[in-house]
């Protein structure tokens, strides 16, 4: 009966002390693994971004919704507030404007950023992707 409860309140100590670890690690260490070595993290603003496994800033994001492809990962950058344009007259900025589309072939390297929807969709068609896959955001912690 005393091995018992020795076991249980061991137990108990050893889930306190993997919990406390897994609160004090940050948010860098959490990462989406991509094909190839490449990964999905966030920056130093907290928006997702595409990296080279070892650093190399492949997408700068933020990335608001991505697919993997057999060895492409495509997907869509949102607009920050630097890239939007000013509206025409009468239109209403909209915080989810799209800056445009990327391609990111992994086992090249070859990376297309801020590409527009028809330019997107030949880059599919070269790859032998069909068109408008379905994307989703990136799933990280805050």
């Amino acid at each position: 009966m005393h091995a018992k409860r020795i076991r249980t309140a061991c137990f108990g100590v050893l889930l306190a002390l993997v919990s406390i670890a897994g609160c004090a690690a940050s948010r860098s260490d959490f990462v989406v693994a991509l094909p190839n070595g490449y990964q999905i993290i966030r920056g130093k603003t907290s928006e997702p971004m595409i990296i080279k496994k070892g650093g190399r800033t492949v997408v700068p994001g933020p990335v608001a919704s991505y697919t993997v492809i057999r060895d492409v990962v495509v997907g869509q950058v949102q607009a920050t507030p630097a890239d939007q344009k000013p509206p025409a007259s009468g239109d209403k900025p909209s915080a989810g404007d799209k800056t445009g589309y990327f391609v990111l072939n992994t086992r090249t390297g070859e990376v297309g950023k801020n590409l527009s929807e028809s330019e997107y969709n030949e880059r599919l068609k070269a790859l032998n992707i069909p068109p408008a896959p379905e994307l989703s955001p990136p799933v990280l912690p805050k």
